[in-house]
Order: structure tokens, then sequence, then C-alpha cells
């Protein structure tokens, strides 16, 4: 195949000379095509004869660069284009997110292009060697066009990802603000570079562990639901105390877990005594619940909620959060963001053969963060230092990747997993 690469930076070159290795022609289009090829095998071009002889083109600059390489570029003519790029603008954060990304962007400046969004969230590392033991990072590819969609899962492939068709650009509302987490988790949150996102699947042959806890904990869990349901089951298992705050106490859902040990409570002073209380309700239910509650300053409160609005978009993101908001409309409380990325299948058993699905937890205040941490681990999840309760506006979208990729395998049984060499 004949692929164009559009920048020769660190990630353009990378990606190229492992596909000049799968066995590819590798162009590289640039301003000066009198620069020295950077691997054997690749040429130097233009960036509109790079374009004009491909088969595929491949998006590699910085998004700052973007607007002139389209506009160098001219008529692509049909052909798939790759979206490398990350909208990164001033202090580091995302440009777009939530009601629109930076695919999309590309995909209006870009003529008669067939826009894929794809490798974008990861390191270079990665994209050298995404095998870690039997594993693989997975390569989430989102596009509307199903041709250029399978022609970007075949070059994932070649370089031995995981890669995963998502069937509409706009995922890539999740897949930047993806790229953003694992930046943030390689570098300022010390997790090292050599960690990759992977995408396990259930072996049939899982039996859930229970984990008893070292430190037992007087919790609140508000919501008898699939969520909360199963945070209940498992930290009542691991020999926590948990109170089931509901306002209909007398619900199938309340008297299971009750049968199970749990103390089921009205709304009204339910956080009293509590360690921790945790929201598992809609999201547009939590300011009324929290009020009827009484006073949560001091308190640890877990949001699990997902703020989906109209269109199934988040209804905040990239500026923002659905966490940082309640934190703003309960002042005092110990805000901490977890337990939203992953489908209750998952809560309820999240090992997948060697395996264990990731639980993000983002919080102001390390204390709260390291008491989450705690109880994640507590539910069998692999628990994940992830900074600042500004970091939700990275793990909120992970709740419509978590959707996307399920609907993509066809089934609830997945989870993410974060891997480690």
């Amino acid at each position: 195949m004949r692929i164009a690469v559009i920048g020769a930076g660190n990630v353009g070159t990378t990606l190229g000379s492992g596909w000049a290795v799968a066995g590819h022609q590798v162009a590289y289009g640039v301003r000066d095509a009198s620069r020295a090829a950077p691997h054997a095998g690749a040429t130097m071009q233009s960036v509109a004869g790079a374009v004009r002889e491909s088969d595929v083109v491949v998006l590699a600059t910085s998004w700052a660069a973007v607007p002139a390489a389209l506009e160098a570029a001219g008529d692509f003519g049909g052909k798939p284009l790759l979206d490398v790029t990350n909208p990164i603008g001033a202090g580091f954060t995302l440009t777009h997110g939530h009601d629109g990304s930076g695919a999309e962007v590309v995909a209006s400046l870009a003529k008669n292009a067939r826009v894929v969004k794809a490798f974008n969230c990861t390191g270079l590392e990665n994209m050298q060697n995404p095998r870690y033991g039997d594993h693989r990072a997975v390569m989430p590819v989102a596009g509307d066009d199903a041709g250029a969609r399978d022609l970007a899962v075949k070059l994932a492939a070649d370089l031995g990802f995981d890669p995963v068709a998502l069937d509409s650009l706009r995922h890539a509302r999740e897949l930047e603000p993806l790229a953003m987490l694992w930046i943030s988790l390689a570098m300022p949150w010390g997790h090292g570079r050599d960690i990759a996102f992977g995408l396990a699947k259930r072996t049939g042959a899982e039996v859930r562990s229970t984990v008893r806890t070292a430190q037992p904990r007087a919790l609140t869990v508000v919501g008898g639901g699939s969520i909360g349901g199963a945070l209940t089951k498992a930290w009542l298992a691991a020999g926590h105390r948990v109170r089931l705050a509901a306002r209909d106490g007398a619900s199938d859902e309340a008297r299971a877990l009750g049968d199970l040990g749990a103390e089921v409570s009205p709304l009204r002073g339910s956080a009293e005594g509590a360690d921790a209380v945790v929201f598992a309700i809609p999201a547009g239910a939590v300011t009324d619940a929290a009020a009827e509650m009484g006073a949560l300053s001091g308190k640890v409160v877990v949001d699990c909620t997902n703020a989906i609005g109209k269109g199934f978009t988040l209804q905040y993101g990239h500026t923002t959060s659905s966490a940082e908001e309640l934190a703003k409309r309960l002042p005092g409380a110990r805000v901490v963001r977890a337990f939203n990325q992953q489908g209750a299948e998952t809560l309820a058993n999240p090992a997948f053969g060697a395996l264990r699905a990731a639980s993000f937890v983002a919080a102001d205040d390390a204390d709260a963060r390291s008491l989450v941490k705690g109880l994640a681990t507590d539910v069998g999840l692999d628990a994940i230092e992830a900074g600042p309760l500004a970091s939700s506006r990275y793990l909120e979208p992970m709740t419509m990747l978590w959707i996307a990729l399920s609907r993509a395998k066809g089934t609830r049984e997945i989870g993410l997993t974060l891997l480690r060499r």
C-alpha cells in the first residue's frame, strides 16, 4: 500500500517506519522535500505530491499546523485520511470536546477526504511495540466511511495493535480525551510511558474472587440500580458496612440488597457516620438527593454518575466536567470521580482472565482519592491514580467510549484495562 504521511515529526516517522517494515511504501509530505528521508525505503515529497501518489494519507502534524497542511494537500480525491492529531491548545488542554472534536474539524477542512480518527491515543513507545506479554494495546479507529475504517484497522493490525472499528467519526470526541488521559497518566501522574490501554474480553473461565478489606468502612450508597447494586454487593462481600439510601425502601432492589446485609435507609440523615457517600443515580437527580440528605461538607462524595444529555452526548467536556460542577454545588464536600468508566457487568466481576478492569480515580483531596482507590481495589478493580478532579474531563468521555466499544464488539462483557510493561 502507498502511504503518504503529512509531517515528519516523531509520531509520523514512528508510524511510517513501522509500516515500511510491514512492507508498505511510505512517502512523507513536507514543505522541504530536499530533506533526508528518516528511514530506509521512505521518500520525501511535497505535501500535494505525496497525497496525489498515495492510496491513503496520514495527518501527523501539530494541531496548529493542520489548516496549512490540509490547504497544501489540495483535493484528496476521495482517499482515506487518518487523523493522528490531537487538538491541544493553550495550557495543554483540548480545544474541542463533548459536542465536537478535532477530527470533525479536520473533516470540514479536508477537501474530498474520508476522515478516520486513529493512532492518536497512545505514545511512541506503543507505536514501536504495542505488545505487553500476551496482550496488545487497543487501537480504536473511528470514521463514517466503512472502507476507510477497514483500511485503518488493517494498518493498526500491521503495527501489532488490537484494532476496534467504531462506526462514526463522532467517537473522536472520546478518543481525543483518551489521548489526554494517556499523556497525563504517563507523565504528571507518574505511571511512566510504558503503559497502554487494553480491551479485555471474557475468557469464560473467570470466577469472581472475593476481596476481604483490611479496613472496613461505613459507606452510604445512594441508588440501588445496576451500578449501585453491583458496588453494594461487592463492598458487603469485602466486609464493609453499607447503608443503602433510597426514597423507596420497599422496592425490589432495596429489599434484595437488604437481604444481603445492607441497611436500607431513607435519604434524610443517611450520610451521618459515613466514611464515604456514593452517588449511583441519574446525574440530574444528585443535587436534590444531596439536599435531602443534609450537610455533606467534609464528606468524601463519590460521583459515579454520567451527565448524558440530548443526542446521547455528554453535557460537559474539555473546559469542565460533571464532577467539577457537582463539587461547586456541594461546597466543602471532597468530591471524587470513580466507578463511571465501565458497565455494571464489569463492576459485578472485574476479572478478565489474568487482567482486571481499570478504575481511574480522580480527586483534589489526596486522602479522599486514596480512600476511594482502596474501595475500588475491594471491588476487585485495578485502582489507578488519575490526579485532580479536573481529570474527570478525560474520564467522563470513557463512559461513552466503553458503550461504543461494547456495541462494536456486540457484548457488554468487556473491560478497559491499563497494560504495563
